[in-house]
């Protein structure tokens, strides 16, 4: 009993050991890229599907290009899911053009499951016929490390082996158990008058 403890402890540290090393070799990989998106001359927002692949942090966006007539320009982030209560709209004027204003247009993000969002954007009194607007968009781009798919099968694969040894091992238990209580109780019948 006692060497099934010091092997369990002794695997147990073996096992958070190579975590840690996955976890300190993992990259973050921050992006930014140049952006432009058409805008609908209704006033509505726009919809573009373009997805982009996050995963977490912030999202912020410089606005570089304004589209023609308009004075303000609304953002807003939309998570994969496609739920639009979850960030808000963020405003752009020609100021913020003019200044080069880096806006957090998606704060403190957590991804669980769906590492992709992608930008909505409207104008009102636009005047061209075809309007868009450019600018950078900056994130935390989500790539799944190669040591990710080998920690997910161990820790799916350790419990069921775990499992189907433990299961061995108490039916063959059982088994002996049972054997040598027939074995015991054959010697005792025959050594009897």
């Amino acid at each position: 009993m006692a060497k099934i403890m010091i092997t369990n402890k002794i695997f147990k540290t073996y096992f958070l050991v190579f975590f840690l090393f996955v976890s300190l070799f993992y990259q973050v990989d921050a992006v930014c890229e140049e952006i432009s998106n058409k805008l609908k001359t209704n006033g509505n927002w726009n919809f573009d599907d373009t997805f982009y692949s996050l995963n977490g942090g912030n999202i912020n966006f410089t606005l570089t290009d304004m589209p023609c007539g308009a004075s303000t320009l609304f953002i807003q982030v939309i998570p994969q899911n496609g739920k639009l209560d979850e960030f808000n709209v963020r405003n752009f004027t020609k100021d913020d053009v003019n200044a080069n204003v880096e806006k957090n247009i998606g704060f403190d993000v957590r991804t669980k499951d769906q590492h992709q969002f992608r930008i909505q954007a409207r104008a009102d009194n636009l005047n061209c016929p075809d309007p868009q607007f450019k600018g950078n968009l900056c994130y935390i781009n989500y790539s799944e490390s190669p040591d990710a798919a080998k920690a997910k099968a161990i820790s799916i694969g350790v419990p069921i082996a775990t499992a189907i040894i433990g299961l061995i091992g108490g039916v063959g238990g059982v088994l002996l158990k049972q054997y040598f209580d027939n074995k015991a109780n054959r010697q005792n019948n025959s050594s009897q008058p």
